[in-house]
């Protein structure tokens, strides 16, 4: 039985009855009815690496179905972990990944649509189980409603990039509301959060290599494309992100007053937009998914990431004071307005958020100098294919330093030219917040 025949199989006879069940399915479900139920056709369309990078097993279903004797037809998305074994599962956290997205629509989902008058934009949940060494979403699909992941992978248009941070303003000023009119609540609404990048110590060999030869490219990168910049910053930055737990776990550890419920992957393959023309070339609406990073940090974890990972420098650059901008508008009016305040905490300022910016900069490179390649130039292979493959470390290597060619490389170059003149603009250094003798000497700083 190929895969296909067993998802429909697995669908038909043990997930759409327990959907059902729980009156998800139909508006008017009752127990007496569930005889009359009856699954008809069902087609299923593997969601691939040329739409999306994943590391998930994901496809879309059209459903059709009776129930008490009217025809229905439901269209979702199901995502499951692949076939992997128990240490793989366990070194990509998979358990931590798909609990915070099950938490997300199950328990925070419906106090933020309490707060945000049910205006909030997010898929409508099904169904979820969470077992020892495999994990199940299943959410609709939003294109049904309009919604679309952009055509372009990386180097998203301006009118994107500001449709995305104002909505990410927005996100942040109502989270900080929360928190602030009912930190007991906000506590409560964020204790099931797990951990899911930064828990273990043990990386994965091939990961590991991947990251070190990414930097060692990155440096490479510099050197060629931004030569004025001085070696010793160069070191210094790239021995802060070389280790990617210990930086990480450090970076985005929960600090007060800064920290606030944040996504913790909002990059272009977890957003989508609504247009204005058929062409989708003026977005007028942005929505979030995939919510397994949700976490309590700084707000700058998710501007960073999606600047660093989705535009290009020749938009990011030269348009960075009005994007800024708009983004810390789109906050203190959000946040204004939900906590019902006159006043934006000092903390909350234009000023103090740039400066948090700025620490969070070299983890936005890091997300850049590690997995941009993928999205440039993505490998042609399933999940199961990807977790399967067998490759020498000089086969990693090579990989990792060819892998998206000189877009890659003046990217990441040009990032860091960036990091180096804001960390000087607003007397911010880098490492601000981060206890150097816990990172090890990878890159040496002299």
């Amino acid at each position: 039985m190929s895969q296909i025949e067993e998802e429909t199989q697995w669908l038909r006879s043990t997930i759409l009855p327990k959907i059902l069940k729980s009156a998800r399915l139909v508006d008017n479900y009752s127990d007496a009815k569930t005889d009359s139920f009856q699954v008809g056709d069902i087609k299923i369309d593997v969601i691939g690496h040329a739409e999306a990078f994943m590391l998930t097993f994901c496809y879309r279903t059209s459903i059709t179905f009776d129930y008490d004797g009217e025809k229905y037809q439901r269209k979702m998305v199901v995502k499951k972990t692949p076939n992997v074994p128990p240490d793989v599962y366990e070194s990509v956290q998979f358990g931590p990944l798909f609990s915070n997205e099950i938490e997300f629509y199950t328990k925070i989902l419906p106090e933020i649509q309490k707060v945000t008058g049910g205006t909030f934009p997010a898929p409508k949940y099904y169904y979820s189980e969470l077992n020892q060494n495999s994990a199940v979403l299943i959410l609709e699909d939003f294109a049904e409603r309009g919604w679309r992941v952009t055509k372009d992978r990386v180097g998203l248009s301006l009118d994107h990039a500001m449709v995305a941070v104002e909505y990410l303003g927005q996100f942040h000023g109502f989270t900080y509301a929360i928190k602030h009119k009912n930190p007991g609540k906000f506590a409560q609404l964020t204790s099931g959060l797990k951990e899911s990048r930064y828990e273990s110590d043990v990386v994965h060999p091939e990961w590991d290599l991947t990251n070190q030869t990414s930097f060692k490219r990155a440096t490479k990168a510099v050197e060629t494309y931004q030569p004025q910049i001085d070696g010793k910053f160069v070191r210094h930055l790239f021995f802060l992100i070389a280790d990617y737990n210990l930086y990480g776990r450090q970076r985005v550890a929960p600090r007060e007053p800064m920290c606030t419920l944040c996504h913790g992957d909002y990059v272009r393959n977890n957003v989508a937009y609504k247009y204005i023309d058929q062409d989708e070339q003026e977005p007028r609406e942005i929505m979030m998914f995939d919510y397994q990073t949700l976490r309590v940090s700084s707000p700058m974890i998710d501007l960073s990431s999606f600047l660093a990972i989705s535009v290009y420098a020749d938009v990011r650059y030269p348009n960075f004071d009005a994007i800024f901008e708009r983004y810390c508008s789109s906050l203190h009016t959000s946040y204004l307005k939900h906590s019902k305040d006159s006043e934006i905490p000092v903390f909350m300022s234009q000023e103090e958020l740039l400066k948090e910016y700025v620490r969070f900069l070299p983890f936005g490179l890091f997300i850049t100098a590690t997995f941009l390649m993928s999205l440039v130039e993505p490998l042609d292979m399933s999940q199961d294919e990807m977790f399967a493959l067998q490759l020498t470390d000089e086969e990693i290597v090579e990989r990792s330093m060819k892998q998206g060619g000189e877009i890659v490389d003046r990217e990441v170059a040009h990032q860091v030219k960036e990091i180096l003149e804001l960390s000087q603009r607003c007397g911010v250094s880098i490492d601000d917040g981060i206890d150097l003798d816990k990172l090890p000497s990878v890159f040496p700083m002299n």
